[in-house]
């Protein structure tokens, strides 16, 4: 079975096993088929959205402030709160990566748009590529941010890399604009981009040369929007006739179309390193509805959400390697950004699927994934504690292996999706 078939039937176990979940120190197993929702509430106005969330499940996005400002927010355990902007009265942060670093856009004093990066408490202006505006739309650990900035003149636009203190052009794929849209642990950057022969944009793909077409599912258009570290990207694409667009996953070099809810079109917005889609869909009557994509379907997470919840999901915009996904939909007659967590059994499976990522030597795959698999047979078998032990056994191996058989990245995402179970088990 090949890593994206392997990846793709996990996607269908633990989709469907999803779980509501109260704190673990309950004695009694959650009842099955739906996720817990945390709001993620506003900072004082009446709106929020969420864009991503790190391995360690920290969110960011923006949000309304009393004074109706929008403002780029960071949520950890609740509740929100402000990052600043560099002046202005608009900002919003787009990504964050494992260490808490953060990449968007503000307005500073003069009223111009300018890529941020903000780290310890530090915004930080990234400059443009000669001209006025910028906007930053994705980071990785390393703290390399993309996004698009204005060229000499305001007359261009295109995708930037700022890596090192430094701002570098991109260009594009013989247009006059591009955007960057994200970037991996690699390097490997996704966006689209104006070509010289047509008027419409296309998806790209770069690692460290030009950009590369991605291709499309018949029609004239498409977009990257988001990638894991292994370098599987997703977007939408115009269908043949481009009379409208799916979801799309691109992995290794192999283009596949994902579905809708019934309706004409749907979007891919971000996928984990454990291979899990999310992204929205439309439903026959039009209505947009936040989705995760299993196998290729749509599946609405409204149908996972407890019984009389309030909420109607409109978008998934992010999700981390142990499947905890943020997005935003209506509540209460407003716009609020969502979390939405598994169960400990469902996110100890997507562990497991992300270490069948890793391609480690036989006996340390075999050695993580018995650990893992004795902590969801307890947690499913309601033995909180014993999962507790076995997840800090799982800790601890991976510790030892970490700069070894697995790489740093690679143990620091497993030891903070373990310990969001632990947390999530009441450890």
């Amino acid at each position: 079975m090949t890593r994206t078939r392997a990846l793709a039937a996990c996607s269908v176990t633990l989709a469907v096993s999803a779980t509501l979940t109260s704190q673990a120190s309950a004695q009694s197993c959650p009842p099955p088929s739906t996720y817990e929702i945390t709001d993620l509430g506003t900072l004082g106005g009446n709106d929020s959205f969420a864009l991503d969330i790190n391995a360690a499940g920290q969110i960011v996005g923006g949000a309304r402030a009393a004074d109706t400002s929008l403002q780029p927010f960071l949520y950890e355990t609740g509740p929100m709160v402000s990052l600043g902007t560099l002046g202005g009265s608009f900002g919003i942060a787009a990504g964050i990566n494992a260490s808490g670093q953060v990449a968007g856009q503000s307005f500073d004093a003069s009223g111009q748009r300018r890529a941020f990066l903000w780290s310890g408490g530090i915004m930080q202006d990234l400059g443009t590529l000669g001209g006025s505006n910028a906007q930053a739309t994705g980071l990785n650990d390393s703290a390399d941010v993309v996004g698009s900035a204005f060229t000499s003149g305001d007359l261009q636009q295109h995708a930037f890399l700022y890596r090192n203190g430094s701002m570098t052009d991109l260009g594009t794929l013989g247009g006059a604009t591009s955007s960057a849209n994200a970037i991996n642990a690699s390097g490997q950057i996704v966006g689209w981009s104006h070509t010289a022969v047509s008027a419409g944009f296309h998806a790209f793909v770069s690692s460290g040369g030009p950009m590369a077409l991605i291709p499309t599912l018949g029609g004239t258009l498409n977009n990257a929007f988001g990638q894991n570290d292994q370098g599987h990207v997703v977007g939408w694409s115009n269908v043949a006739g481009d009379a409208s667009f799916h979801g799309y996953l691109y992995a290794d070099g192999v283009l596949s179309e994902l579905g809708t809810l019934g309706g004409v079109y749907s979007l891919a917005s971000a996928i984990s390193n454990s291979g899990q889609i999310v992204g929205w869909a439309e439903l026959a009557g039009g209505t947009d509805h936040a989705s995760v994509f299993v196998g290729g379907v749509a599946q609405d997470l409204n149908d996972l959400l407890p019984a009389g919840s309030g909420w109607e999901l409109t978008y998934a915009a992010g999700v981390n390697g142990v499947g905890k996904i943020v997005g935003w939909g209506q509540v209460g007659g407003e716009r609020h950004g969502f979390l939405l967590t598994p169960s400990p059994s469902g996110m100890i499976g997507r562990l497991i699927a992300l270490v069948q990522t890793f391609g480690l030597p036989q006996g340390t795959e075999n050695s993580l994934l018995a650990k893992l698999q004795n902590a969801q047979s307890s947690t499913d078998g309601c033995n909180p504690n014993g999962a507790c032990g076995q997840l800090g056994a799982f800790i601890n191996a991976v510790g030892a292996q970490s700069g070894k058989k697995l790489t740093v990245d690679q143990a620091n995402e497993l030891i903070a999706g373990a310990e969001q179970v632990r947390a999530a088990l009441g450890c």
